[in-house]
């Protein structure tokens, strides 16, 4: 197993750990839960035995985990648009700005090459 792999599942191991710890939930009242011994669900634990996503979803779900919890994922960098009409028209104005820095923009990179051309012929 690649060692990045075998890190990111010991850093959701440890994760779902202390998630039943904080909770108060023993290894019995996981397996139980699963439908699987305590020596077993143990050993999932401990990564002596895979994990299955479907056991991953119900662990998930039995421990009140997020999956950006579960994968330590940062939503706050996550932006929702709302279309709505005058969102459109925002677009439509930004949209004209940056059309018209643009041309502003060529306009001047235009007239610099212009000059450095006359500069180039003088020598």
């Amino acid at each position: 197993m690649e060692e990045k792999t075998a890190t990111n599942i010991k850093k959701i191991l440890k994760m779902i750990r202390d998630a039943r710890k904080n909770k108060g939930l023993t290894h019995e009242n996981m397996a139980y839960e699963l439908n699987m011994s305590p020596s077993a669900y143990n050993k999932l634990e401990r990564s002596e035995t895979t994990l299955s996503l479907e056991r991953l979803l119900k662990i998930k779900d039995i421990l009140d985990l997020s999956f950006s919890d579960l994968f330590e994922l940062k939503t706050s960098d996550i932006y929702n648009q709302d279309l709505k009409d005058n969102a459109i028209g925002n677009v439509k104005i930004l949209y004209q700005e940056n059309k018209e820095i643009n041309k502003k923009l060529i306009q001047t990179l235009q007239e610099e090459i212009v000059f450095l051309r006359g500069l180039f012929k003088e020598k």
